[in-house]
């Protein structure tokens, strides 16, 4: 009896140990998603490095797990009809959520508010990511006709301000 009671007490152990490993450390990833990322165009040099060219589209992700996308617009400037044209940057916000991680590589971007699309508002959208042996450049792939659908879009970001900056 004794060896039956000791032999449910490990195999509920271990199952509730093995639960527990298999569950996402949250904290660990959210810390490496967190900060300011700007899109990229991963491009390879002649000498075979890889190098980044950054748009004006950043990410931004809290510890409290919220998110924002901001854009840039480039414009002309002119003060006075005879002036010298200046260059100057429109910033707005696109989109504002929250943030799930559900496990290791993937979490939920829940869109409160999508400025230039209202049909994304109040919408979720998948994500699955990586980050390489640089923590600081990011893979995401995300599908655009949910999870059955083939249409899986690929970006990188660079990460340019960590959390905490």
């Amino acid at each position: 009896m004794k060896k039956r009671m000791l032999i449910l007490v490990v195999a509920l152990l271990g199952g509730l140990l093995g639960s527990h490993a298999q569950q996402p450390d949250k904290e660990s990833v959210l810390k490496s998603l967190a900060g300011t990322w700007q899109y990229v165009e991963e491009t390879t040099k002649a000498d075979g490095e890889k190098a980044y060219i950054g748009r004006q589209i950043y990410k931004t992700i809290t510890a409290d797990q919220k998110y924002s996308v901001m854009i840039g617009v480039n414009f002309t400037v002119k003060e006075e009809s005879n002036a010298e044209e200046k260059m100057s940057t429109l910033t707005f916000i696109t989109q504002q959520g929250e943030i799930e991680i559900t496990s290791e590589s993937t979490y939920l971007e829940y869109i409160h508010n999508h400025y230039i699309d209202k049909n994304l508002n109040n919408t979720i959208s998948s994500l699955r990511f990586r980050v390489g042996s640089n923590p600081n450049i990011m893979y995401i792939e995300y599908n655009l006709g949910g999870e059955e659908s083939p249409n899986w879009v690929s970006e990188v970001w660079m990460r340019v301000v960590p959390l905490g900056m």
